[in-house]
């Protein structure tokens, strides 16, 4: 009901002249809708974890590799964003990421960039949404490399109070996607 009185005011701005408020009040309605969805995502994903990572086998790791780390889920400004930090320990690799993820009406879902240390490339602006499929938060990109197309899907699933599971998933588009990592995080209790 706010959004239909933003709009009967914005729309009272614009006839008394007003149009600069007018932006404002549409601005802020949609704040309050972007705003409704992080909150509905730090809902289910904020606080810090205790993170088990586990990588599938490839030609430099045969039996593939374990991590221990930690994740922190938080809002960003203004309660406009989700922001993810990662840090685990895979092997004699220390790995840190980033992500920031903000609503986007247009696509509706979550916008998405992320960035790690072992991305030479610096950080990746996902051009497809992540979106709810039910209880879980996925996203999926397809992208090209040498000449070839691939898909990267990401799954946050079995997302209770205290743990979820995260799992990558990667391969040639149109195949069947093989499982890259799993990552089981639990949640971190403060001491009484």
């Amino acid at each position: 009901m706010r959004h239909v009185g933003a709009v009967v005011c914005a729309m009272t701005l614009l006839a008394a002249g007003g149009a600069v408020s007018a932006r404002m009040v549409m601005a802020r309605a949609q704040g309050e809708k972007a705003g409704a969805e992080v909150e509905r995502l730090l809902k289910a994903m904020q606080g810090t974890w205790t993170i088990t990572d586990t990588l599938a086998p490839d030609a430099k790791n045969p039996e593939g590799v374990t991590g221990t780390g930690t994740i922190v889920w938080k809002a960003g400004p203004g309660g406009y964003t989700a922001v993810e930090e990662f840090r685990s320990k895979q092997g004699d690799l220390d790995v840190t990421g980033l992500g920031v993820l903000w609503w986007d009406e247009a696509a509706k879902g979550y916008h998405t960039v992320w960035c790690d240390s072992t991305n030479p490339g610096g950080c990746i602006d996902f051009k497809n949404a992540a979106r709810w499929e039910g209880a879980n938060l996925v996203l999926q990109e397809d992208y090209e490399s040498n000449g070839k197309r691939f898909t990267f899907k990401e799954v946050f699933g079995q997302i209770t109070e205290d743990s979820f599971r995260q799992t990558l998933y990667g391969g040639e588009a149109g195949k069947e996607l093989k499982v890259d990592e799993v990552i089981v995080a639990r949640r971190q209790r403060k001491s009484p």
